[in-house]
């Protein structure tokens, strides 16, 4: 076990919490600490099991309470875990897709809305209609970025940013939305029409079928626009990391080449 503080290669035991939780310390830097440091379960007391049983089910579409009451688990237990997985989700999506290789890249977006679809405010601007912005590689299938908000060039603007941090590719493909001809750089060469976004209409008709809140024709719906973010990370890395192509039985970071380091498998 290495040091979560000063990476130092050896670690003693240091006796025990008041909870029977074994504790250890640092030789070079004196600080003590539990195997879960800095982990989703860091003075939480939910197990592993339980833990994975709370974000599958999120990741499904069953609201926050619900899953409190299928984890019989307090209610604000529950909003810490999933926020904490989310935060570690977009560190680790943040750190780990980088520099992949794609011939080009296709982006999409798809339609939700949050608390209410009419009567609207000009104001209101965490309310009514939400669009999830998503790019891919096209060759493995990898979700390179995902943004929530208003359909806006501003919108596109920030999807594009994130997009080019992750990759070199300067070939895009997209549906008519007359916002990627103002907003993409002019060195990048934009393909318009659905022939060439097949590949993410799929993606997104799989994400819409995963997350219950994003389905069209059903009476779940996003109730907090910031949740609403914080599920589109969490999803994004399920779908990336542990969802698995039926046919290839491959995920899409493992067809891109992209492995998770042991510090970031055990968060």
């Amino acid at each position: 076990m290495r040091c979560p503080f000063c990476e130092h290669a050896k670690v003693h035991k240091h006796g025990r919490t008041r909870k029977g939780v074994q504790r250890f310390q640092c030789p070079a830097c004196h600080q003590t600490f539990t195997e879960t440091f800095d982990t989703l379960y860091y003075r939480r007391q939910v197990s592993p099991e339980e833990g994975h049983t709370i974000l599958q089910s999120h990741c499904e579409g069953n609201s926050l309470r619900g899953v409190s009451r299928i984890s019989k688990r307090a209610y604000g237990t529950v909003v810490s875990l999933v926020r904490k997985a989310s935060e570690k989700a977009q560190m680790i999506h943040n750190q780990q897709v980088q520099d992949v290789d794609s011939q080009t890249i296709q982006s999409d977006e798809l339609w939700s809305f949050v608390k209410k679809q009419k009567q609207v405010l000009p104001g209101e601007l965490a309310v009514g209609d939400c669009w999830i912005g998503t790019t891919i590689a096209t060759d493995s299938g990898l979700i390179l970025s995902l943004r929530v908000g208003k359909h806006t060039d501003e919108f596109l603007a920030e999807l594009v940013r994130s997009t080019e941090g992750k990759t070199a590719c300067d070939q895009w493909r997209s549906d008519g939305w007359g916002a990627y001809e103002r907003v993409l750089p002019e060195w990048v060469t934009l393909w318009v029409g659905k022939a060439g976004t097949q590949k993410i209409e799929r993606t997104n008709g799989i994400l819409r079928g995963q997350t219950g809140r994003w389905q069209r024709r059903q009476h779940k719906f996003g109730k907090v626009w910031k949740q609403t973010e914080v599920s589109a990370r969490l999803i994004v890395s399920y779908f990336n990391w542990i969802w698995k192509n039926s046919w290839t039985k491959t995920t899409a970071a493992e067809r891109a080449g992209l492995q998770l380091v042991a510090g970031f498998a055990k968060s």
